[in-house]
């Protein structure tokens, strides 16, 4: 039996993982939301000095083609602004695709090379 806030509190689970990795690691990392007057959406944006990584959180352990349009949608506004676009999702395996990273919830980490 799901629960109707599955989706929230895992979402807020890992945006509270990313906020603690954020302040033991001393990062100094910037946090936000994104969303536009038409709906789109990405749950979390972390900066660094030149660009910001988008993430998109979903609890699911299917991962399905609409879950990126959040993405791809900024990365079209922000070009070069948008370093990497990453799914993080209920699931057990990270991947690698050509756009993407897609990163198990397990393996959700702080990094910028």
């Amino acid at each position: 039996m799901e629960s109707e806030f599955k989706g929230a509190l895992f979402e807020n689970m890992i945006i509270t993982e990313y906020v603690k990795q954020n302040f033991h690691n001393n990062l100094y990392h910037d946090f936000y939301y994104w969303r536009d007057s038409n709906g789109h959406e990405v749950d979390l944006l972390v900066s660094n000095d030149t660009a910001y990584d988008a993430i998109e959180i979903k609890s699911t352990k299917t991962i399905l083609p609409k879950q990126f349009a959040g993405l791809d949608f900024l990365a079209n506004i922000g070009g070069d602004a948008i370093r990497r676009k990453i799914l993080v999702y209920g699931g057990d395996s990270s991947q690698k695709r050509t756009h993407y990273q897609i990163w198990a919830w397990s393996d959700i980490k702080l990094e910028f090379e």
